[in-house]
């Protein structure tokens, strides 16, 4: 029997909503990932507000369908002013810090929950038991650097109980997006009255010759026995300066009062406020 070929599908994009950048598509295509990119002026607002629902129709014809190309580049001819499509087989960036042993692959997550754009709650369908993690992936080129930041610091981090277990490498078709972390057993966001082990574990990754760039209490998980966890490390750069690391530290106070939500990448969000991330 022939095999059941899926319709390609819209999984993420970055859009422009003032027509004057490059807009962004990244589409499914059975088990195949490929990146459009829609050159400013290629398409009028009109259309790119359709993309989501009709982009097989708006754009130039594609064959989604073949391995022979990665992305694809949408213009408009200066002179007929036809939109066109160049194909491209050159090879995406990825996450070139690989350190861990497991390599999971993107489409085996079964999102559970959005906790922010590029962080989702999830399940590993490999998993016989799943449970659920935490998988943070990048959807575009540009988000590949948070991603190589984040896994060289968790590979210095790896058995030092200051941040959650990272359990694997996430690739796609082989190129690394991301990784995958233990989602911590009934963690909370750090509160004022955790200012004392907060500053704790602050200190002990200072020690590490770090400062951590983005200490806003929502980055401070506690565990049910008072452990905290450090997460998002992202914007974490060396550091020899102690000024520099008590300075991170006397703005521990504000953060752990901050009530506006400023920071809260990790909380919930309605999908429906954000037209940029559409994963099924």
């Amino acid at each position: 029997m022939p095999s059941c070929i899926e319709p390609p599908r819209l999984i993420s994009m970055e859009v422009s909503t003032n027509g004057r950048s490059d807009c962004y598509f990244r589409i499914l295509t059975n088990r195949n990932v490929k990146y459009i990119t829609v050159k400013a002026g290629a398409l009028d607002a009109e259309s790119l507000d359709d993309m989501p629902l009709d982009f097989e129709n708006i754009l130039p014809p594609l064959p989604y369908q073949e391995d022979t190309w990665k992305s694809a580049c949408i213009t408009r001819n200066p002179s007929s002013r036809q939109v066109e499509a160049t194909l491209s087989s050159a090879d995406l960036p990825g996450v070139e810090t690989i350190w861990h042993p497991r390599m999971i692959d993107y489409l085996d997550i079964e999102r559970t929950e959005y906790l922010a754009l590029l962080t989702q709650e999830c399940k590993w369908k490999a998993d016989p038991a799943p449970e659920r993690m935490v998988a943070k992936t990048a959807r575009f080129h540009w988000e590949v650097q948070y991603m190589e930041a984040e896994t060289r610091m968790y590979q210095i981090l790896e058995g030092r109980d200051i941040a959650p277990k990272f359990l694997g490498h996430i690739h796609e078709a082989g190129r690394v997006i991301g990784f995958l972390l233990e989602k911590v057993p009934d963690g909370r966001n750090a509160e004022p009255a955790d200012l004392g082990i907060c500053e704790a574990a602050l200190r002990r990754f200072h020690a590490l010759g770090f400062v951590h760039g983005d200490c806003n209490k929502y980055n401070f998980i506690i565990r049910p026995d008072g452990q905290v966890v450090l997460v998002d490390f992202d914007k974490a750069k060396t550091c020899a300066d102690p000024a520099l690391t008590e300075a991170e530290i006397a703005s521990l106070e504000g953060q752990l009062a901050e009530t506006t939500g400023r920071g809260g990448g990790l909380m919930p969000f309605d999908e429906e406020d954000s037209d940029r991330e559409l994963e099924e």
